[in-house]
């Protein structure tokens, strides 16, 4: 037996101190809260043991207490655990342990007042506490689960550690005689060549390509050469104004050569 071993040991004394009578007062509150809310003796095993009794109002300080402890130590422990299990152990022992004062206050509450019988809203919230912590612990134990199927808070120092010492206990290749051992070069990751820019398009580039794709039946407009050329709007106006100009002066130059071809024609037939 370690001393860490001896000394946690010999410290848990005073957690049986303040457990005993906070367990009578809670007990005893419970109970008597289950009384005014209808729980009390009932024959759980009719038709089997007709004798056989137990007064219902011990589930509530059993079943309500019990789960707010045993979250509490789920949220509190060291050992590795599912980040959500952990996460819902913190929150439902809080609710668990405000649920507790609820009861105790509300009992000596009525009992001051001098209630026989709790009003419907106590009844209520009485009713459905069994309920509650059943589903609170179904749910926690699903959660714990395997750690194989939940994401674990692990510790990398523990497999750092086991890592640094298998390399140690791995032995190195000794060298041959009459040769000198080279030191071993850390490894280096190789650095990645930096991606050189895309050589930026001018005008006449964007203008050569819409002149391409551009046929008779074909309008040049601003809309066009951006969906030819992925050009931006400003350069798509740019290259249509330039384009039905050169279209416009293409027009020209046939008529004028249709005129002078006309012209010649007719002047041939009148010679």
């Amino acid at each position: 037996m370690t001393t860490t071993t001896a000394y946690k040991r010999a410290r848990r004394w005073p957690l049986v101190v303040m457990a005993v009578p906070a367990s009578v007062t809670i007990w005893v509150g419970w109970v008597g809260l289950g009384g005014m809310s209808g729980f009390g003796l009932v024959h759980p095993l009719p038709g089997i043991a007709d004798g056989f009794t137990i007064n219902s109002a011990i589930t509530l300080p059993i079943g309500v207490e019990a789960y707010s402890a045993y979250a509490l130590g789920t949220w509190l422990t060291g050992r590795p655990m599912p980040r959500t299990a952990r996460l819902f152990a913190a929150w439902s022992s809080g609710i668990a342990l405000a649920l507790g004062l609820v009861g105790q206050v509300v009992y000596h509450v009525l009992t001051t007042l001098g209630y026989q019988q709790a009003p419907v809203s106590v009844v209520v919230f009485v009713a459905c506490l069994p309920g509650l912590v059943l589903g609170a612990g179904a749910a926690l134990h699903h959660l714990l689960g395997d750690p194989l199927d939940h994401p674990a808070e692990q510790d990398i120092a523990p497999a750092a550690e086991a890592a640094a010492a298998s390399e140690i206990a791995q032995p190195r290749p000794q060298p041959a005689a009459g040769q000198v051992a080279r030191p071993v070069k850390p490894h280096r990751p190789a650095r990645r060549k930096p991606k050189q820019p895309a050589p930026r398009r001018l005008e006449a580039d964007y203008l050569a390509q819409a002149r391409a794709a551009l046929t008779p039946e074909i309008e040049p407009t601003a809309a066009w050469c951006q969906q030819v050329t992925t050009c931006g709007k400003t350069m798509a106006f740019r290259l249509a104004k330039t384009l039905r100009a050169e279209r416009e002066q293409a027009d020209q130059v046939t008529d004028l050569a249709t005129r002078n071809t006309t012209k010649n024609t007719e002047e041939e037939e009148a010679a």
